[in-house]
């Protein structure tokens, strides 16, 4: 759900955005729904409604869940709106730093649209950026949209979103920090449940931190027995090194060569087994991007029993006979190319120290705290504030 939130943030607010992305095809663009006096146009309904459908998040197979996932797109909308109608209602308003900084994300955003017509070759930049705007509402005439028109919706937009987010805040703000001894509970309870969890499935753990890589909260806290670290040089596979040559590497010779992989790998194991710097050999032969971004580069990849689901077949069987750190394999051709693995460093099964965690977790359990409350804030406001449906006029969203 916090996902779902997150694109809405982005489609519901960004009006300019939906106006030119989801919604060409709109000769008019009638009010569909009413929360307070903030109203909802059709083309937001729609963006939503798309955006929802290509990232797979509703089903319009039959006619009740097409039902359902309007009513869903409609929920979200509302409560998008809802701090922004109490703002109103309240006479809440943004201080001139606030609105400053809400009109200067309008104005990246507006950059953005015109920095596909910006003419390089215009030395004069004030000229340039009016060439822009020409070449803008020249390729949207059609459609009724111009400039002008987007720069007006983009910049109430970002007013609007700063100003329902200051509300949101405040409310947030309202919440009374969790406790020390909460954090420290809340530590104990999930030593013990991810103890017991990962002992049963130690891909979990793989799954839990690689969450944490993406998106942050919590890292896990306790590891489970027999993980380790690799880390390899992949030499790709011709196939492949020849899908990276460049038309115009190929065209520049009427007798295109490709690089025997193999024999380079070879090459590059001899280095290996010389003594050469494993990392640095990673860094000037290694082809797998991963073993460039962190943590991978410091620490390497993750594995453990039952971690074949996670890792080319080849690449595991190998990495599974490495039984000490520095042991390393000779060439193991896999699904992308040649692997040199060696291994690093144990993974600890000792639960990492609760002062390395405590400021993770405190944050965590308000953020969870805030959001719970602020959730029940939403209900007493949609009890409070009006809203209207007009549940008809977005009728053929999402028919085909």
């Amino acid at each position: 759900m916090n996902n779902q939130k997150t694109l809405l943030r982005i489609c519901a607010l960004a009006l300019a955005v939906l106006m030119l992305g989801g919604c060409s095809a709109v000769i008019s663009n009638p009010v569909v729904a009413k929360v307070g006096d903030v109203e909802i146009p059709y083309s937001q309904f729609a963006s939503l409604f798309d955006t929802y459908s290509s990232y797979g998040m509703v089903d319009t197979s039959t006619a009740e869940s097409l039902e359902e996932a309007r009513a869903m797109v409609f929920d979200d909308l509302v409560e998008a709106s809802l701090p922004l109608a109490i703002a109103h209602s309240q006479n809440i308003t943004l201080t001139e730093e606030e609105t400053a900084e809400a009109m200067e994300s309008a104005q990246s955003i507006l950059d953005s649209y015109l920095s596909s017509y910006m003419d390089e070759s215009i030395a004069d930049e004030a000229q340039r950026e009016v060439a822009a705007i020409e070449a803008f509402d020249a390729e949207y005439k059609s459609m009724g949209i111009t400039y002008d028109q987007v720069k007006a919706e983009t910049e109430q937009g970002s007013l609007d979103q700063a100003l329902g987010n200051k509300v949101m805040e405040q409310e947030k703000a309202k919440v009374p920090s969790v406790s020390e001894e909460e954090v420290r509970a809340w530590y104990d309870e999930q030593v013990a449940a991810q103890k017991e969890e990962y002992a049963a499935d130690p891909v979990a753990y793989y799954t839990d931190s690689q969450y944490y890589s993406y998106y942050g909260e919590v890292q896990p806290l306790v590891a489970p027995e027999g993980l380790f670290y690799v880390k390899h040089i992949l030499i790709m596979n011709d196939e492949a090194s020849e899908d990276e040559t460049s038309e115009d590497e190929m065209s520049s010779s009427s007798s295109a060569t490709f690089r025997d992989s193999k024999a380079l790998a070879e090459t590059v194991l001899e280095k290996v087994q010389a003594g050469e710097d494993f990392d640095q050999l990673i860094e000037d032969y290694g082809e797998d991007p991963g073993m460039n971004t962190e943590p991978n580069k410091s620490l390497g990849y993750l594995i453990g029993e039952g971690f074949d689901s996670v890792y080319d077949q080849a690449f595991y069987d190998a990495a599974m006979q490495l039984k000490k750190e520095g042991d390393t394999s000779g060439i193991v051709e896999g699904s992308y190319g040649y692997h040199i693995i060696r291994r690093y460093g144990d993974v600890s099964t000792e639960p990492l120290a609760f002062e390395e965690v405590e400021e993770e977790i405190l944050n965590y359990l308000n953020t969870q705290k805030q959001d719970e409350a602020y959730q029940e804030t939403l209900k007493a406001w949609r009890e409070e504030v009006p809203v209207t449906l007009y549940e008809k006029r977005v009728s053929y969203v999402g028919v085909n």
